[in-house]
Formats: structure tokens, C-alpha cells, sequence
């Protein structure tokens, strides 16, 4: 009889090492998962993040861009332009070009 128990005992033992083991082996994976879930989500709000400031520095441009083209698209503006930066000059007229007006131009670049 007492071989009978022992063997029921071991045999219960053996039943509760395997129960706790196959438990163990789910909680590692699921821990692994969460774990990984964690690491990717944080990638993913890393780069949302690096988009936006992408995005704000694209819409920043943008704004700047439009603003150039609408001054563009006043003439008063583009004659100026053109008689500053390329020394355009209406038909008789002299333009003289003097030291600090180059030393600006140098410090601008």
C-alpha cells in the first residue's frame, strides 16, 4: 500500500511540476509579447513625433514660400528685387556699385 501512495503522490507531483511549468512557459511568452508590444509602441510615438516636426517644419516653409510668391506677383516688389540683388537698370540710368554695398552682400552669403 505504501508504494501505491507514493506512486499517487509522485504521480501528482509530476502533474504539478508539468501545470506549473506549461504556466510558466505562457506567462514568459505573454510577458515577451507585452514587453515587445512596449518597445515597438514606443518606436512608432518616436516617429510620429519626428513626422510632426517634420510636418510643422514643412508647413513653416510653406507659409514662407507663399509669401514669397504672392510678393513676387507685385511688380513694385520684383522691380526692387531686381535693381537690388541683379542691378537691373532702366534704359539710361548709371548704377554704381560701392565697397559697402559688396561687403553686405558678402555678409549675407
Amino acid at each position: 500500500m505504501d508504494s501505491k501512495i507514493k506512486k499517487i503522490r509522485t504521480a501528482r507531483l509530476h502533474r504539478f511540476y508539468m501545470i506549473i511549468g506549461i504556466f510558466l512557459v505562457l506567462a514568459g511568452i505573454f510577458g515577451f509579447q507585452i514587453i515587445h508590444t512596449h518597445y515597438q509602441r514606443v518606436s512608432v510615438d518616436q516617429r510620429i513625433q519626428a513626422s510632426k516636426t517634420h510636418y510643422n517644419t514643412a508647413k513653416a516653409e510653406n507659409k514662407s514660400l507663399g509669401l514669397q510668391v504672392k510678393q513676387l506677383n507685385n511688380s513694385d516688389y520684383l522691380q526692387k528685387l531686381l535693381r537690388e540683388k541683379y542691378y537691373y537698370s532702366k534704359s539710361g540710368e548709371i548704377i554704381y556699385s560701392l565697397p559697402s554695398d559688396h561687403s553686405s552682400d558678402v555678409s549675407q552669403n
